[in-house]
């Protein structure tokens, strides 16, 4: 994520056949649909497995037509040779349809822990399945269920989308509903699946109270380091029984590896940490371990994670990779070329803040993708345009929408302006520099706006109008994508985190919605909600999708509420036109 307002995540470097919704609950033992969900109470967490080989779950993920990765670990002091895969058309397993033995791969060992990843195969489209390892000497694994993609005709396409996972920061409710809630055909992880933070970073300050103390306890920088903290992330129950009842579609965004990844470096990522390419790819290896994921093929880089994934005649999700590959260094805000407190009616002071953002940040050689990604994702749009699908979707990190800082200056109440002069300097300057009206957030798209031109006039030349989903601002968004000529190209849906608090959490400003300011400032966002943790749930039919807005109530608490806090519907383009969106 970018410099955040009031809490930077900055690091001081401290220490088959169709599922019924019985058996999906089997899955979990527990239940509640999420019709149900307004202000329900669920039912408290089940413990992980505390002893046996299968202590972290198991998960699948990157579906396909006639496959899907599976993934487990296993821990033990004598490891088997080989654990068995297997995947039924039923819960009891009465009729398996694929086995195999899946090596076990002591080089990837730490602390006892060795993670095991296949690809079931000869599957049928469309189909829901159940799966789980075995050992030899009679352990069984949790059960998994899984679906593979559609090659024909769909009448409904049901995702959730989450973000930001941040174990030291409080409890995953979102994964524990979507396991309770009824069955989805795909979880979209859209990045931050761990954080690299040690104790003292971003986040970690009731880290030990909650039980949740980063492991190892320090900023992960090794390898090993990686695996132990995908390690103690696999061990929470929550994430377990999301990743049992249903496969994950997940990309990575900068805390997979450091605080604002790019291509040559981090925000975090310091001399004394050693070389950035050495980390990078510690950090790439754990991944690929560590998630039910398929890596590029032969030849490519690991680094380049761009994938199609094709819903029968109703959409293509085409998934994007905007850390490591392409991205240019963020722009510093300490290059900002004006005082905070300079008059933004001087015409010198106009002159120099167009010239930042028009000649610096709007550089047209910033990249975010390069050119064979951005061919790539033109290729994808291109060709479910072509399929006649009415959805093309695009899994995107950061929001692609503009969005400017509204002027805090004019529109907060004096007393908190005053307080934030005499008690958070950093703060009180961050609003005198929104007077100008800076981009809000130059870590995401709008840090990068010529190539998010070039973005769009490629979906254009597809045909395409699209949804972006997009993750990373711990906010719940939704905007009309708009390019610079006016013209409308799409739909964004942005989840908050799982448990990432917003950038505004510590703020104590009574009567104050930072979020409702962003929106009277930006016509086209639509809803700014810096206030809750949760998941957006989005159902795609051919002549319409819901998005659900589900929040989630303190993730301090093990007990937790929920209810969907805002909803809205989307038309698919007719010719010529755009995606829809409003709030019902």
């Amino acid at each position: 994520m970018s410099e955040a307002i009031v809490q930077k995540e900055n690091n001081p470097k401290s220490g088959a056949g169709k599922i019924t919704r019985r058996s999906a609950l089997a899955l979990t033992g527990v239940g509640g649909a999420l019709a149900a969900c307004g202000q329900q109470k669920p039912t408290a967490r089940q413990d992980d497995r505390k002893n046996g080989f299968f202590r972290h779950g198991v998960a699948s993920g990157d579906p396909l037509q006639t496959r899907v990765i599976l993934w487990t670990a296993i821990v033990a002091d004598g490891m088997p040779a080989t654990i068995t895969a297997e995947v039924s058309t039923d819960p009891d397993f009465a009729n398996i349809v694929w086995s195999a033995p899946v090596p076990v791969r002591s080089a990837l060992m730490v602390n006892g822990i060795v993670p095991l990843k296949t690809e079931a195969v000869g599957l049928n489209p469309g189909t829901d399945y159940f799966y789980r390892f075995r050992e030899k000497g009679g352990e069984v694994s949790p059960l998994g269920r899984t679906k593979t993609l559609s090659d024909g005709p769909m009448d409904e396409l049901t995702m959730v989308l989450v973000s930001c996972s941040n174990h030291p920061a409080g409890y995953f409710h979102s994964y524990r509903h979507i396991a309770q809630s009824d069955p989805v055909d795909v979880v979209v992880h859209l990045g931050d699946y761990i954080y690299e933070y040690g104790p003292g970073g971003f986040a970690t300050q009731d880290a030990e109270a909650l039980g949740r103390v980063p492991e190892p306890p320090h900023e992960c920088i090794s390898l090993d380091d990686y695996r132990r903290r995908y390690a103690q992330y696999h061990r929470d129950p929550d994430l377990q029984a999301a990743h049992a009842a249903a496969p994950w579609i997940i990309t990575w965004d900068d805390h997979e590896s450091a605080n604002d990844s790019w291509t040559g470096g981090a925000q975090n990522h310091q001399r004394e940490d050693g070389d950035w390419a050495t980390r990078e790819a510690a950090s790439l290896s754990a991944f690929y371990e560590w998630t039910p994921t398929r890596e590029p093929a032969p030849g490519q880089p690991r680094s380049a994670f761009w994938r199609e994934f094709v819903f029968g005649d109703l959409a293509t999700l085409t998934m994007l990779e905007t850390r490591l590959t392409a991205r240019s260094e963020q722009v510093d805000w300490k290059l900002f070329p004006v005082a905070a407190d300079a008059d933004p009616e001087d015409p010198a002071v106009k002159a120099k803040v167009a010239g930042f953002v028009n000649n610096l940040v709007g550089d047209p050689n910033r990249r975010m993708l390069g050119d064979q990604q951005g061919d790539f994702v033109e290729a994808s749009f291109k060709r479910s345009v072509e399929a006649g699908q009415p959805w093309q979707l695009l899994g995107n990190q950061v929001l692609l929408a503009k969005i400017n800082s509204p002027n805090y200056i004019d529109v907060l109440p004096g007393w908190l302006k005053w307080l934030a002069k005499k008690k958070q300097p950093l703060l009180f300057e961050y609003f005198l520099r929104s007077r100008f009206r800076p981009p809000l957030n130059i870590d995401a798209w709008d840090g990068y706006p010529a190539a998010r031109e070039r973005l769009y006039n490629r979906a254009r030349r597809a045909g395409a109008s699209f949804i972006s989903l997009a993750g990373d601002t711990h906010d719940f968004n939704a905007s009309r994508l708009r390019a610079a000529d006016g013209q409308i190209v799409g739909a964004e849906l942005g989840t908050t985190g799982v448990s990432s608090p917003g950038n505004f959490a510590d703020v104590v400003a009574p009567g104050v919605d930072f979020g409702r300011l962003t929106e009277a400032a930006n016509p086209d966002t639509i809803l700014h909600d810096v206030h809750h943790t949760g998941y957006i749930r989005l159902t795609l039919r051919p002549d319409e999708a819901v998005a659900d807005y589900v929040s989630t109530s303190s993730v301090k608490q093990p007990d937790f509420t929920t209810k969907i806090h805002d909803r809205f519907r989307l038309k698919p383009a007719q010719k010529g036109g755009a995606v829809t969106l409003e709030k019902i």
